[in-house]
């Protein structure tokens, strides 16, 4: 997992309370990847970072993007944005998916293959990672045409190293032995 900015965990685990506490994780979820979503547009992501821009416009423009948020969805947006912390809402998307994931019980598995995979190539190896962890797995697929053939998965700090390279250094260790 990507390491995110402390001060982002912190607004994302203030609103994760607000979520879970109301039960509207998903509507949370929703919202602020939309919002977040602004920050992919380099124009967007200027003027709402900009310290020269009154946080009063920037509320107003986000209003007018972000039509139909709940009010403690705004409220939360204000609040960035009176603060000079919408910068932090990437990684506070980021942090909230992960406080989401962990509350369902859901691992993240990072799998990388030579080539990609297809559906069901993927639904095999989350099945097969849901039997070894005994969580849910959800994956995150990377491809990395260095690892030659099979697949690295990283669950946590947890690395299954399951590819050509990895089996040819083993065997190339014991032969050195």
């Amino acid at each position: 997992m990507p390491a995110t900015n402390v001060r982002a965990t912190r607004y994302s685990e203030a609103a994760f309370g607000v979520a879970r506490g109301a039960g509207t994780i998903d509507l949370w979820v929703e919202s602020l990847d939309r919002a977040a979503q602004l920050f992919g547009d380099q124009g967007a992501a200027q003027f709402l970072t900009s310290p020269v821009v009154s946080p009063d416009r920037k509320q107003a423009v986000l209003s007018e993007l972000l039509p139909g948020l709940s009010r403690e969805v705004q409220n939360f947006l204000a609040l960035l944005t009176r603060r000079g912390r919408l910068n932090l809402l990437p990684d506070i998307v980021t942090s909230f998916g992960e406080l989401v994931q962990e509350s369902r019980g859901i691992e993240t598995a990072i799998v990388t293959t030579a080539i990609p995979l297809d559906d069901r190539q993927k639904t095999l190896i989350a099945s097969r990672l849901t039997q070894k962890v005994g969580k849910a797995v959800q994956i995150e697929t990377r491809v990395d045409p260095s690892i030659l053939g099979g697949v690295v998965a990283q669950i946590g700090d947890d690395v299954i190293d399951g590819s050509v390279r990895g089996r040819l250094e083993r065997l190339r260790r014991t032969l050195i032995a």
